[in-house]
This record gives structure tokens, C-alpha cells and sequence, in this order.
């Protein structure tokens, strides 16, 4: 408040005294004391007020020098731009139609959208059937989650031959030949020394409800499930998920396995397209003559992304599982389902 104003409403506060000529009243001059003195005052808060102004002025000045003010951007940022997704694609009608083909029983089907976290065809996803050597999946997980989080030593000896090219066998081969080549030795030897029951303890508790892995049964739905462990690999290390590809893709076997089905590995599913990347397991048991009791195969598919389809739109890459499990089918009948799928895909983005 500035003072003059000030003593203003001081002397609002004492009624105006009557004045005579000559010397002033006893009361009048009681009254010009208190006009002083109020007068005084006034100054003093006056001074004391526009020195702490003053003072304050100096700090905002100095302040201000020491941190510039950023200039207001009143243009409006542009938003980044979102990953393109696929749009979902509805397979089932692909499904179906392979179905009518076969005896309905005898396979349990799932094509799961990884871009779209959605099934996009299933059939009998829920029976349960023998997988055969896709147990080993459920084997290479643990052990690869083990030797990334120090459990185990990679370069520790796991058999006590070596393998085909002279190479010892440590815990990390065995990793890799149990996938790539389906090799029985090191996944038994891996599994016991996990144990059965604890490994089986281990997929009780992430919801394998429909998993036997020593009866070595399972279901498509539960396989898509622990293929959708693999895909987010939450707790494996990038380097342990890139392994884990390779295995899955580059699958031919050695020729002096001395198998009669060597090389085959890829003979169901990936056969059964011609566009899309496999990343496979297969497992399956025949009497040797041709005849597969059972057949399983078990695959990561991912088809390229379109830079221009045939109406000149760009499409992104996409992303599935898919799980198909057979009883007394030939392993052929799973090529020509992956064709019906790979054809139903191409047909929706328009290649």
C-alpha cells in the first residue's frame, strides 16, 4: 500500500477538530502530534515497502538471468507413428475345408494370430493326442531358461560321446541337436536331469492343464500355449530366442545319423508353403512302411511383409502358430493344409 493512501485512512479514523485563530487548543495540538507521528509511521512502511520491492526486483532479475525461459512452441507436435498390424484374417472357412477331407477325429487343429493375439481357425483343440518328440519343446524351454539364468552351465559335458562332427556334447549342443535334429539322447538326458516330475510340476503351474509330457500327450490348445511361451521368451535371453529359431528353421539332418528318416524333418507342415518362413518341430511314430500312427508338427509361420500387393497396397509381415496334431493321417495331408492356409492368407492381402 503506498503511504499516501495510507495516511489517508488514518485520518479517517479521528474526527476533524475545530479550528480558531491564534494559538492552537491544548486538543488541537494533541491532535497535530498524532498527525505527525502518524505521518511518521506512514513514511517508515512506505520506505519499508519500496525497499523490499526494490529487493525483490534485484532477485527476479538475477534469477531470471541465471535460468532463461524456454520459448513457448505453440506448434503442435506430430503424434509417431503407430506399428502397422495386420488386419485379422479368419481362417476357419481354410480349416474347414481340410477337414471334410479327413476323419474328423482323428487331428486337433489351431492357427493362433500372433500380430492379433487371436485363434483364427481351430478344430478339436482340446482332444488329446500323443505329440511324440514335440515333448522335447517342453524339455528345451526349461533348459534353456536354466542355463540363462546360471541353474546350469552351458559348456558343461551333457553325454559322454560326441556328436557326429567330433563335436563334444555339452548342456548348449544338446539344446540345439534335440530341435534341430530331434535328437533323442541329449533330451532324455536333459529331461532326467531336470526330472520328470518336476518338469511336469513346472507346466502344472503355468496352466498346462491337458499335458502329460510322460505320457508324452497333449492338446493343440495347450501346444499353442507353450508356443506362446516361446514367442514372448519373457524369461530367456534374446541370444537363447535366436538359438531357439535357428533350431527351428535350418533342420536338415546329418547323413550319417543313420536315420531312415533323415532329412525329413520338414517333410509335414513346411512343405506346405511356399511364401512363409517354418520354423518347425515336428514328432511322430510310424511302422517304417510308410504307415504314421501318429503325427504331430508343431510351427512358428511368418509371411513376409508386401511392399505393393496386386493393388498396389503395402502389408505388413505376419506372424502365426500353428499346432496340428494327426492320428493315422500321412504326413502328406499336413502339406496340403499348410497349402490351404498360406493360399487363404495370400488370397485376403491380396498377393
Amino acid at each position: 500500500m503506498e503511504p499516501r493512501q495510507y495516511q489517508q485512512n488514518i485520518n479517517q479514523d479521528f474526527e476533524e477538530p475545530m479550528k480558531t485563530p491564534g494559538n492552537p487548543t491544548g486538543k488541537e495540538k494533541v491532535f497535530d502530534t498524532k498527525k505527525i507521528v502518524a505521518g511518521v509511521i506512514g513514511a517508515v512502511i512506505g520506505v519499508v515497502a519500496v525497499a523490499g520491492g526494490i529487493v525483490f526486483l534485484l532477485q527476479y532479475l538475477s534469477n531470471s538471468g541465471d535460468t532463461p525461459v524456454e520459448p513457448t512452441n505453440t506448434s503442435t507436435a506430430e503424434p509417431e507413428p503407430k506399428e502397422l498390424v495386420p488386419e485379422k484374417i479368419d481362417l476357419q472357412l481354410a480349416l474347414n475345408q481340410w477337414v471334410t477331407t479327413q476323419t474328423a477325429a482323428n487331428s486337433g487343429v489351431v492357427v493362433y494370430d500372433l500380430d492379433n493375439n487371436a485363434v483364427v481357425a481351430r478344430h478339436n483343440e482340446g482332444k488329446q493326442f500323443r505329440i511324440e518328440s514335440i515333448y522335447k519343446m517342453f524339455v528345451a524351454y526349461e533348459g534353456y531358461y536354466r542355463v540363462d539364468h546360471d541353474v546350469w552351465k552351458g559348456t558343461d559335458k551333457a553325454l559322454n560321446w560326441n556328436s557326429y562332427d567330433g563335436t563334444p556334447y555339452t548342456i548348449s549342443l544338446c539344446l540345439d541337436h534335440m530341435i534341430r535334429y530331434s535328437y533323442s539322447s541329449c533330451a532324455e538326458n536333459l529331461w532326467q536331469r531336470i526330472g520328470h516330475q518336476k518338469l511336469q510340476e513346472i507346466y502344472n503351474e503355468k496352466g498346462f492343464k491337458n499335458t502329460s509330457i510322460d505320457a508324452i500327450t497333449s492338446t493343440a490348445s495347450d501346444l499353442t500355449k507353450l508356443y506362446q511361451l516361446y514367442w514372448a521368451h519373457s524369461d530367456l535371453s534374446d541370444e537363447s530366442w535366436d538359438k531357439i529359431q535357428d533350431s527351428m528353421f535350418n533342420q536338415s539332418a546329418p547323413k550319417s545319423a543313420g536315420s531312415p528318416y533323415t532329412s525329413n524333418w520338414r517333410q509335414g507342415l513346411p512343405s506346405g508353403f511356399a511364401t512363409a518362413k517354418v520354423y518347425d518341430k515336428v514328432g511322430w511314430l510310424g511302422d517304417g512302411n510308410g504307415h504314421w500312427i501318429y503325427y504331430a508338427d508343431a510351427a512358428f509361420l511368418e509371411f513376409p511383409e508386401v511392399e505393393k500387393n496386386h493393388e498396389g497396397e503395402k502389408k505388413p509381415a505376419r506372424h502365426y502358430i500353428m499346432i496340428a496334431l494327426t492320428q493315422n493321417t500321412n504326413y502328406k495331408e499336413l502339406v496340403k493344409l499348410g497349402r490351404k492356409i498360406e493360399d487363404a492368407v495370400k488370397t485376403a492381402d491380396n498377393y
